[in-house]
């Protein structure tokens, strides 16, 4: 099973590779079909050649031909880089109109939850997404799903997760419209059973219910809560409406709520440090993306940009767990160099570097996500392949607990979010052996299918 695959977008860029009209959208296996397979491998070792971050790293001769598909011969190219936790699966296979559906409208087919396993391989539900068909049913926060009926009654989870070969979201099926599962759920020492039938969910990035609050604090204007679930295109308005309230209600202090973020685009990367950059100036830089050396030329400074909403903060706390990844990273390293930021949780993913998204061609259905280039701060700060906790001033450790909303003061990581604002100390330290345990494979926690789809990878345990 591949580990969890987060992204962090910059650029498209596309490359024209024998698909110069016909072949329709598939991807044949005919040596002479300008999208079949022949091709695609070919062509993804081209780009890898081009445009690795890593070329050192790359074999140093491939014979395309002993390798049956581009799937594989990307794995073997990524295989040296994997193995030392630099290129954990971040570069991948996957198709155009799947990724422009999620970024461009924030949309998949599924249930519309996110769960996570526990240390005993029992299934807790995270986060239930409006409208859909999960929130229809009444699934919510803290359920714990015991049992699964595939369509021949219910089976207890730990008996179908007990060899290892199947994982949660392989129980609940293909993200494919129609399927059908039926789940009995644990509440409150209750058993609840619900029907969910998949269909195409659409993705509140800042939820209505909870996404933005201001929470009362003693001798302050009150603390900004902003809970951002993916780093998409539709995030960036209502990113623009939470701080213009923040703003005008003159908030210091925030909470910044990544817990299960996996990234995204780091244009609104780029966004919400200018909206939390009111204090800084076009002279100061957010972050650098660095390419390998053959593509300096391409390396570039982004630099603070003040915007009508931006906001002055005296203390940033981001709440972060093990699925906190890439984009969401970057924001944290970024302002790290500029505020006094806090990381409150677990330690964070590990992927401080990115994809550039290259295209066989129009014709042609297939997109690779190439690792391209990776991002530093403006005090050096990069290669936090291990998390961010080690390159923090203040990391704390909290539990993320089940039993309140996010947001809510009751809730593990806001409340020690809090104390921290409060006090400028954590009560306890994110220690190097929880750091360690976070980074390399959180898919034991936020498990993925076995061939994780396009959704999967951007938004880790989405059902």
């Amino acid at each position: 099973m591949r580990p969890l695959t987060l992204v962090a977008l910059s650029a498209l860029m596309t490359l024209m590779a024998g698909c110069g009209g016909g072949g329709g959208g598939g991807t044949g296996s005919g040596t002479d079909s300008p999208c079949g397979e022949a091709t695609r491998k070919q062509w993804v070792l081209n780009v890898a050649r081009e445009w690795y971050l890593f070329p050192d790293l790359l074999p140093a001769s491939t014979d395309i031909a002993a390798y049956s598909t581009a799937d594989d011969l990307l794995d073997a190219l990524t295989a040296t880089a994997r193995a030392q936790g630099k290129d954990r699966f971040f570069s991948y296979l996957t198709t155009k109109s799947a990724e422009d559906s999620l970024l461009g409208e924030g949309q998949f087919v599924g249930f519309g939850f996110r769960s996570r396993t526990d240390t005993g391989n029992r299934p807790f539900v995270l986060d239930v997404f409006e409208g859909s068909p999960a929130a229809t049913a009444g699934l919510q926060r803290g359920d714990e799903v015991i049992a699964v009926d595939q369509g021949s009654g219910f089976v207890s989870v730990a008996q179908s997760l007990a060899d290892g070969s199947t994982t949660f979201t392989d129980l609940l099926g293909a993200a494919d419209a129609g399927v059908q599962r039926s789940l009995q759920v644990l509440r409150n020492g209750q058993i609840l059973e619900m029907q969910l039938s998949k269909r195409t969910v659409t993705i509140d990035p800042v939820p209505d219910s909870f996404g933005t609050r201001v929470l009362p604090m003693t001798g302050t204007t009150g603390v900004g809560y902003l809970n951002l679930r993916s780093y998409i295109s539709t995030a960036d308005p209502q990113l623009r409406t939470a701080f213009q309230a923040f703003r005008a209600q003159d908030i210091r202090d925030f909470v910044i709520d990544l817990r299960y973020n996996g990234g995204g685009l780091v244009s609104t990367a780029e966004l919400i440090g200018n909206l939390l950059g009111g204090d800084r100036t076009s002279l100061d830089t957010q972050y650098t993306i660095v390419h390998s050396t053959s593509k300096s030329g391409q390396n570039s400074t982004v630099r603070f940009q003040r915007q009508a909403e931006s906001v002055r903060p005296v203390r940033i706390a981001f709440l972060t767990t093990a699925a906190t990844a890439s984009a969401s990273e970057i924001n944290i390293n970024a302002m790290h160099a500029w505020a006094e930021v806090a990381i409150v949780g677990s330690d964070t993913y590990g992927k401080p570097v990115g994809q550039l998204a290259f295209d066989l061609g129009n014709a042609c259905t297939d997109r690779l996500r190439l690792v391209s280039f990776k991002t530093v701060n403006a005090n050096g700060v990069a290669d936090y392949y291990a998390g961010l906790a080690s390159s923090m001033t203040f990391a704390c450790a909290a539990d993320d607990t089940l039993g309140a909303p996010m947001g809510d003061p009751a809730d593990g990581l806001t409340q020690a979010a809090l104390q921290w604002i409060n006090t400028g100390a954590c009560a306890s330290v994110i220690s190097s052996s929880v750091a360690g345990q976070a980074k390399t494979d959180p898919s034991s926690r936020y498990s993925p299918s076995r061939q994780p789809s396009v959704v999967e990878r951007w938004l880790p345990g989405i059902q």
